[in-house]
Formats: structure tokens, C-alpha cells, sequence
């Protein structure tokens, strides 16, 4: 056998021909890497959201481990909501007769349709042990006023 085996391989095609078929079926649906990517891939992940409707605001908590806060950015865009990462890690091994470096590099992206219109200079965000929420107050949209036809 000439090929590295990768146990992961068969799954991964698995993975993609659904993917195709529920995109076919719901143009709208987000695409989301389970399986390792394969050696020199690299790959961006799209990070596990929670959008949360507490009335008169939206809070989104989006997991992304690994990632310094100078790394994140963090963008409102009409109705969407975009976070993004970037993650390096260099590593370098010397012992007597071999040197061994590792680089990874991993890109976090994600856009999320919000559920409401949200004030974007009023938006507050936190990064903490890999998590980072944002809280985003609601534009009040004023009641309905019924006018009088003459």
C-alpha cells in the first residue's frame, strides 16, 4: 500500500455528498466540518453559535477555542452578524539528530442572520475562556398609528 491510510476518508465523502443533497433541498443550509481535516488542509471552521431573543435585545455566544482577543473581529452588516478568528501555532523541537516544527493555522468564520434589527453602535462584546458574547439592544420599532381617513 503506497497511500497513508486515513480512517476518516470514507466518512468524509459521506459528509460532502449530504451536504450537496441538504443544500439542494434548502439552499440556506450552513455548512459544518465534523470530521479532522485531511494533512495540509486548511480549513475553516465555522464557529457553534447560540442567537438568544431576550426581548429587547439579541445575545449570540459563539464558541471559539484557542483564539487570543486581539485575534477575533467582530462585524454587523444590516441584518447579519459576522465573526471571524484566526488561530497560529508554531512549534519547534530540537534534539540530538532530528529537528521537529509543527505550524498550525486554523480561520474561524460565521455569518449570522440576526432575528430583529439591532442598534450597531450600541453593541457590546466579551471574550472569555474561549467563548464571546455579544449583546445587541433592539431598535425599538414604534407602534402601529391608525389614521384617520377625512
Amino acid at each position: 500500500m503506497d497511500r497513508w491510510f486515513d480512517p476518516f476518508e470514507e466518512l468524509r465523502g459521506l459528509q460532502e455528498r449530504m451536504y450537496r443533497i441538504f443544500k439542494e433541498i434548502e439552499p440556506s443550509f450552513v455548512e459544518r466540518k465534523m470530521l479532522p481535516a485531511t494533512g495540509g488542509e486548511l480549513a475553516t471552521v465555522e464557529p457553534f453559535v447560540d442567537v438568544i431573543d431576550k426581548g429587547d435585545k439579541v445575545v449570540v455566544a459563539a464558541d471559539i477555542p484557542g483564539v487570543e482577543k486581539e485575534d477575533l473581529s467582530v462585524n454587523i452588516s444590516g441584518d447579519r452578524l459576522e465573526v471571524s478568528a484566526e488561530r497560529k501555532k508554531e512549534a519547534e523541537e530540537k534534539k540530538e539528530g532530528y529537528i521537529r516544527r509543527d505550524r498550525t493555522y486554523t480561520s474561524y468564520y460565521r455569518a449570522i442572520p440576526l432575528p430583529a434589527e439591532v442598534d450597531a453602535d450600541k453593541v457590546d462584546a466579551t471574550f472569555e475562556n474561549g467563548v464571546l458574547e455579544i449583546t445587541m439592544p433592539k431598535i425599538q420599532v414604534p407602534e402601529k398609528k391608525k389614521i384617520e381617513i377625512k
